[in-house]
């Protein structure tokens, strides 16, 4: 840690927090592994305030004043105390389940972001402006995460979701901006940036960009610096992409697997400088039914983009899949 904030200070600081949240026969359940559990939250605390100094200009690069100051802070540092609490549980009984989630409470209180005491957050994890986040149970995140206010790492159902694994997966160094949700176990993998208001139900890859374009969810490659407007929907039985669209651009229909959906032929029928309609027909011998929600892959020399889950396109390419009658005779 840098000299403004020494190891000492703050384990003092986090016993306080620790102290002035439990009851002394709380407190007392915790003594036979008090120091093995603050010294590996310290530890994990001192990384997470020298990430959020670096990263964040607002601090100026000052821990101490995150630690006294930052209410985001807050809930990292009772997430952190609450979650060595939870794995003693595992052996030890519910009472350090019920000390836990007191402890994630507090830190709900003192931020209005929840975690989870369960979650798994790896090293140097920064919530800036938290207020509204909710990290759910089974959420697993990996290093150097940076998440805004509002964001949602939940399951896909509102009540009565199944138990088990039902929250999202975030690989290392994913940024998540304000207002995004993302539901259900998916995975985000590495180096993933996920910008304001996006609605995430499907695995993304490592190494994307995912943002709103004209409410059409578009997806690029993070080495692609061009920024573009594209659009597409299905109407009419035919598909309409709209935007910056060049002559030498591909176009191929892929799975919420992102795999091609390899009987499906598109055919150009109508092209002006801002619009491209298209034909789909079926050309595959067998029905093979492909995970949905369907995306559009657009591609050419300085172009690599996704648009997630086009308005009418799952509908369309589910009809053309559906396998017809041989009819014989009059």
């Amino acid at each position: 840690m840098r000299d403004f904030l020494d190891k000492k200070y703050l384990y003092e600081e986090v016993l306080d927090h620790l102290i002035n949240t439990l009851k002394q026969p709380e407190f007392l359940q915790l003594e036979n592994h008090l120091g093995e559990l603050m010294n590996t939250a310290v530890q994990l605390l001192a990384e997470d305030l020298l990430a959020y100094a670096l990263r964040d200009p607002a601090s100026k690069g000052r821990g101490d004043l995150i630690l006294e100051t930052y209410a985001s802070f807050k809930a990292v540092l009772y997430y952190r105390l609450a979650h060595q609490i939870w794995k003693l549980s595992c052996d030890l009984g519910s009472v350090y389940e019920s000390i836990a989630m007191k402890l994630s409470n507090k830190g709900k209180i003192l931020s209005g972001a929840e975690i989870h005491p369960a979650a798994q957050i790896g090293r140097r994890f920064v919530l800036d402006h938290g207020f509204g986040t909710v990290i759910g149970e089974t959420c697993q995140i990996g290093d150097d995460c940076y998440i805004l206010c509002g964001v949602t790492l939940g399951a896909q159902g509102i009540a009565n979701n199944p138990n088990g694994k039902r929250h999202p997966c975030l690989g290392n160094n994913v940024e998540i901006a304000a207002g995004a949700k993302i539901l259900g176990p998916v995975v985000i993998g590495d180096n993933v940036f996920i910008s304001p208001s996006c609605v995430i139900t499907h695995d993304v890859p490592a190494d994307m960009k995912v943002r709103i374009v004209n409410q059409v969810q578009l997806q690029k490659s993070s080495s692609v610096s061009k920024n573009c407007f594209l659009s597409a929907f299905a109407l009419n039985e035919r598909l309409h992409l709209v935007g910056e669209v060049m002559e030498t651009s591909n176009f191929i229909v892929v799975d919420a697997d992102h795999h091609r959906l390899a009987s499906l032929v598109m055919e150009c029928t109508a092209r002006d400088r801002n619009h491209v309609q298209f034909r789909l027909r079926n050309v595959g011998a067998e029905f093979t039914a492909p995970r949905f929600p369907l995306s559009l892959q657009v591609s050419g020399l300085d172009l690599e983009v996704t648009l997630l889950d086009p308005p009418g396109l799952s509908a369309l390419v589910s009809r053309l899949l559906q396998p017809h009658p041989l009819f014989i005779g009059g």
